[in-house]
């Protein structure tokens, strides 16, 4: 019985429908899993403030003063420590105008030539502005910033203030009345005047000088959140670019050519939040630019910005089983035929985490693993595509790319939508043919050509013929050189929205194992056979419950076809966990998966999982992936096919190369299942499993997993399942992979 437990495991939110500002004009995005993407995604920036957000932040002015708070109120907040103080009015100040001519106006007539502010303000808002105006201007005067061109103070917003010798000033009465009743106040630190910095908007933190323009810090210059400027219809801003233009704009200047963008961190920020250093992360070079450049490259209102976080995040899991470390190359390969490596070390006994949106943003990828060492290799997967199927994915490895691979799972009816992923990991092009099999022995073709060191992605709903069907596919090289092919699947069943995934296998059999089933509580389990072969399959199914007890039934997959099966519905197994064994009576092999929906303990915490079948028990087979910390319950179901007991040690290794070793016995025919959280010394760790046996009955091991994965940001509930290996390997490959939305 799966006890109810919700024991998080961070990675990153979800962005599921953005309001995108594209260079200059609004667009609703819809973000979600694409198609034939080509390896052109869109890049999505959103950000908030205008300017360099130090001192005064001219929304928040505005709206604290609509709130009801005086001038001398919102000046202190901004300013910290200061005083307030006069200065004459009347004294003469050289303006440079915007028609470059140099006028001597008196202070009074020079406050009311500023452009800065509407005549429609609060007039809080106003003497705010014109005390801080007045205050710069004597502190700019002081400084002799402009005294070698002999002036004071020049018209330009970008360099002083905004003035208009040709305003018509009798238009703003507001403006003139906030200046006369602010007549000589100026604001000084320790008895001198201000440096009066103000912006339009802080975008809900203003900063410290020294973040934004270097130097000493200034005490009165503090950063500090500013709760009413979000308040303003400018606070925020989105843009979108595709890809390729995106490294058009890096490419074109010296600082920032990178070549082909794989990561773009914005991580290093100011305290409040601006990017401080962009690191750029290319096929060509890696470089750390000031925040400002890309703001200024790519037309960003303010420094404050961020690359909107991904739907899709995906982990490859690593278990090293030898005594010594071993080095891991990561590489990485896109649709556009762009490939990128990260090599790591991994230690003795161990596991290692590698987070693929750490080195791949946005992106289609596929991926090779090799080890100096033999290793095991996992992929996981966690999303929110398009804020509807919400769960995650995984699936073993596969040592070795092979020309044929076989799906035996598919459905694009209702609300379910099924990809084939294709890796081609060749340095040539490779030709593949796609034949779908449909449940009367109908079959459709397709051709596609997969790129040197490439991935190709087919959506089963967009090819002719197979909409609203159950499909099983083979996937060839027509070449006969390797390649490697998964499906995905996304679905709202019932109620119980996710996704799954399975590797391909690459030969029928006449039998097929599947160590997990559960059809107690609200799980809904389904075997699914593919008949590739020109003559029916008679299949003798044995289900083998958790209490020794088996259930037998036979079914026919015609040629060229596939068929379900649906557990629950089979007499006998109603509210068990079981394990299957699958034979053909007539020796025409097939192929087998299982795909189940749940919703764990019935918690709503509700998703789908999938595997392929084994063709037979082996004496040890391995699982690189386990969580058992935050809201992950992980749980290994051991099948045991034979007539006797089956002895077997689980030994449970974790990151830092600690393990823990526990030994079961399993009764004949039957199927164990245990809950890696309630071992002693697991709870709360990172844990990769070995499954041996000890008494010479092999076995068959599968691992599955629920969970609420999260960040802080957001969560995604859901559940996944693999089967185990049977022995490490140097090289993996996995056709799937997504860090998109």
């Amino acid at each position: 019985m799966r006890a109810r437990t919700r024991l998080i495991r961070t990675a990153g939110p979800c962005v599921a429908l953005l309001l995108v500002l594209t260079l200059g004009q609004m667009t609703t995005v819809s973000a979600g899993r694409a198609s034939g993407a080509g390896g052109d995604p869109y890049f999505y920036f959103t950000g908030t403030g205008r300017a360099h957000g130090v001192g005064m932040c001219m929304d928040g002015v505005h709206y604290r003063a609509l709130a009801g708070q005086g001038y001398h109120q919102i000046l202190n907040y901004y300013y910290t420590g200061i005083s307030f103080s006069s200065t004459d009015d009347n004294r003469p100040i050289r303006v440079k105008g915007r028609d470059g001519q140099i006028r001597t106006w008196s202070m009074h007539d020079y406050l009311y030539h500023l452009q800065e502010e509407p005549n429609d303000s609060p007039m809080e808002e106003l003497k705010c502005l014109y005390v801080a105006a007045r205050t710069y201007a004597i502190n700019v005067i002081a400084r002799g910033k402009h005294a070698a061109q002999g002036f004071d103070i020049c018209s330009s917003g970008d360099c002083c203030q905004a003035c208009d010798e040709n305003k018509n000033i009798a238009a703003y009465p507001n403006n003139n009345a906030a200046v006369d009743a602010t007549r000589g106040e100026i604001m000084t630190y320790n008895g001198q005047p201000i440096t009066a910095a103000y912006c339009g908007s802080c975008g809900g933190h203003t900063e410290n000088n020294e973040d934004v323009w270097g130097g000493s810090a200034i005490p009165y210059l503090r950063g500090k959140p500013d709760d009413f400027c979000k308040y303003s219809p400018r606070y925020s801003w989105g843009f979108a670019f595709r890809k390729s233009e995106l490294e058009a704009r890096l490419n074109s200047r010296s600082d920032t050519a990178v070549g082909s963008l794989n990561v773009m961190d914005l991580s290093d920020r100011t305290p409040g939040g601006r990017v401080r250093t962009a690191r750029l992360v290319g096929s060509a070079a890696i470089k750390r630019v000031p925040g400002s450049t890309i703001q200024a490259l790519l037309g960003f209102p303010s420094t404050k910005y961020d690359l909107s976080r991904s739907n899709f995040d995906e982990y490859i899991l690593v278990y090293n089983p030898n005594a010594q470390s071993t080095a891991v190359t990561f590489t990485f390969m896109q649709p556009n035929g762009t490939t990128s490596d990260c090599i790591e070390q991994v230690g003795a006994h161990s596991r290692y985490t590698l987070k693929v949106n750490d080195y791949l943003q946005l992106q289609e990828v596929s991926t090779r693993v090799i080890s100096d060492l033999p290793v095991i290799a996992e992929r996981a997967m966690y999303f929110n595509m398009r804020d509807r199927f919400v769960g995650g994915s995984d699936s073993m490895g596969i040592p070795s790319p092979k020309p044929r691979w076989y799906l035996a799972e598919g459905y694009t009816g209702g609300t379910f939508e099924s990809y084939v992923l294709v890796q081609n990991p060749q340095l040539k092009p490779e030709k593949l043919k796609y034949t779908f099999m449909l449940p009367g022995g109908k079959t459709v073709e397709k051709t596609l050509t997969a790129g040197p060191s490439s991935r190709v992605t087919v959506k089963l709903n967009d090819v002719p013929g197979l909409e609203n069907t159950d499909v099983s596919t083979m996937v060839e090289s027509v070449s006969g050189d390797g390649i490697i092919a998964e499906r995905s699947s996304y679905f709202d069943y019932y109620g119980c929205d996710g996704g799954s995934n399975a590797p391909g296998v690459n030969a029928a059999s006449n039998q097929w194992y599947l160590a997990e089933g559960y059809t107690a509580q609200k799980f809904d389990t389904y075997i699914l056979l593919q008949n590739p072969n020109d003559t029916a399959s008679t299949v003798d199914a044995t289900y083998m419950r958790e209490d020794g007890v088996n259930i037998r039934a036979t079914y026919t997959v015609e040629p060229h076809s596939r068929y379900t099966i649906h557990a629950d519905a089979v007499r006998g197994l109603e509210s068990a966990g079981f394990s299957t064994r699958l034979v053909s009576r007539n020796n025409v092999g097939f192929i087998t998966e299982r795909t189940m929906y749940f919703d764990y303990n019935g918690c709503g915490l509700d998703d789908g999982n999938d595997s392929v079948g084994v063709t037979a028990p082996a004496a040890k087979w391995y699982f690189a992936e386990g969580y058992t910390g935050g809201n992950f319950d992980t749980w290994l179901l051991i099948q045991n096919p034979e007539g006797k007991k089956a002895d077997v040690r689980v030994t449970f290794n974790t990151p830092g190369g600690g393990s823990v070793v526990k030994e079961y016995g399993i009764k004949a025919h039957s199927r164990f299942t245990l809950k890696v959280n309630a071992v002693e010394g697991l709870s709360n760790s990172e844990v990769s499993s070995t499954v041996e046996s000890l008494n010479g009955v092999n076995v068959i091991a599968e691992r599955s997993m629920y969970f609420i994965y999260s960040d802080g940001y957001s969560s995604r509930d859901g559940g996944h399942n693999t089967i185990g290996v049977n022995s490490a390997s140097r090289t993996w490959y996995f056709a799937e992979g997504y860090t998109g939305f």
